[in-house]
């Protein structure tokens, strides 16, 4: 047999694992199908369409990992697909937020920059790519990125709107202003401008005439009526925080936290608070100071909290039920288990409980301080169980499979090999 009839039969023979890959994948049998198109592949290296279905299955496993939270191996699926397929955007995007969910930095980077050299003048890409770079705490590069961007469209209002949403963050609130304003331009009913717009309204009047100190992890805005000596007592308080959450939740945030220190009634200007709250954190720690008198030793319970409130926000990027947040964040701080205990016991000398289903929302909206209270105590209660009987790693894989996006009942039977409902019930049994 001469080499062309040899070659036409590796057509012929290519061309029908095509097919049979084909109808596998159509049966959802993914893995057979990869390997029946890399026989195809194999038989014949120009068949393009033998080589495209290669890379659609090697994302769709990809895809389907991702949803099985098995990141290594979707990583390693989207990287065969993007070889196949190196000019294929979705694939490298999939790529992308598998290597964020994994906090691989370097990884992630690199991957950005071949995206952005792929659409360099698409300002929805770089939009996307500038959210991949603040899950990844780098600001800067998010800055950069949108900077280029808006350079190229400059009335681009999501982009507008992010830059200003981003410098809102950092505290250079000026600058938010003036892109905020060219958002609002472009489009002036959105909502979360809007809403930017309203926060703005009430912190920069202010936060106007106030200073600004660093330390090596924290910016601190503060009323000039505190003394120099003051602040900088408070950024070591801040800074043992920093020790302390990193002992207790495994995290060091990159970036530098910003906190506000107000006059007590002017955090009420700010923030619309409950006349109980002691302090609040929105992406920045806002601590009220109740008098002149007060020392930054006598805010370490209150820094410790709020310093925990963003441990778990990077952690989680915002995806945390609040009963797990403030109990973490008491049990940071040395609330009194004790005392949670009392606070939940009836006249009757038994517990009542409330369903954790119903301590996922705001605190804030709890209708009195005795509520409230009872909604803390549980809280503390709860998260000391799960310490006690699940112990520190798992608590903190919780976090990490919270900040993939699952949801807080998989995110348990993950991290406890229990399910919620389950956890629940023992703790009732126990009486906690």
């Amino acid at each position: 047999m001469d080499g062309n009839r040899l070659w036409a039969a590796s057509e012929d023979e290519a061309r029908i694992e095509n097919r049979e890959g084909v109808g596998l994948a159509k049966q959802g049998d993914w893995h057979g199908a990869l390997e029946a198109f890399e026989t195809a592949c194999r038989k014949d290296p120009f068949d393009d369409t033998a080589l495209s279905n290669l890379a659609c299955t090697h994302n769709n496993i990809g895809v389907f990992m991702v949803k099985e939270h098995r990141y290594s191996e979707a990583i390693r699926h989207f990287r065969a697909a993007s070889a196949q397929k190196p000019e294929d955007l979705q694939i490298r995007l999939n790529l992308l937020a598998a290597l964020v969910s994994i906090k691989d930095v370097e990884g992630a980077g690199g991957e950005a920059l071949k995206i952005l050299a792929i659409r360099p003048d698409d300002p929805d890409i770089h939009l996307q790519i500038a959210r991949a770079f603040q899950k990844m705490e780098d600001d800067d590069a998010a800055l950069t990125v949108l900077g280029k961007s808006v350079g190229r469209h400059p009335s681009h209002e999501p982009t507008l709107a992010q830059i200003a949403r981003l410098h809102y963050n950092r505290g250079n609130l000026p600058e938010a202003r003036f892109f905020l304003n060219r958002a609002l331009e472009v489009n002036p009913g959105r909502a979360e401008s809007l809403d930017l717009k309203r926060q703005l309204d009430r912190e920069e009047p202010l936060e106007s005439s106030f200073d600004r100190d660093t330390s090596i992890h924290f910016e601190l805005t503060y009323q000039t009526v505190f003394s120099k000596e003051w602040v900088s007592d408070l950024l070591e308080i801040f800074e043992t925080a920093y020790e302390r959450g990193g002992d207790f939740l495994g995290v060091q945030p990159a970036q530098r936290v910003q906190v506000i220190v107000y006059a007590l009634r002017d955090l009420r200007k700010a923030k619309s608070l409950p006349e109980w709250a002691g302090g609040v954190y929105d992406g920045k720690i806002r601590l009220p100071v109740s008098s002149m008198s007060s020392t930054p030793e006598q805010m370490t319970a209150a820094v410790l909290h709020e310093y925990c409130h963003h441990m778990v926000f990077v952690m989680t990027h915002g995806n945390c039920p609040t009963w797990l947040n403030e109990g973490l964040a008491q049990t940071l701080e040395g609330s009194d288990p004790a005392r949670a205990q009392q606070i939940l016991t009836g006249d009757d000398g038994k517990l009542s409980l409330i369903p954790l289903s119903k301590l996922e929302g705001p605190f804030t909206e709890a209708k009195s301080r005795e509520e409230a209270g009872k909604m803390y105590a549980q809280s503390l209660l709860t998260v000391k169980y799960l310490i006690k009987e699940k112990g520190i790693p798992a608590l903190r894989e919780l976090l990490t499979n919270l900040g993939r996006q699952c949801s807080i009942q998989e995110a348990a039977t993950m991290a406890f090999d229990d399910s919620l409902t389950d956890l629940e019930e023992k703790i009732t049994d126990a009486g906690i």
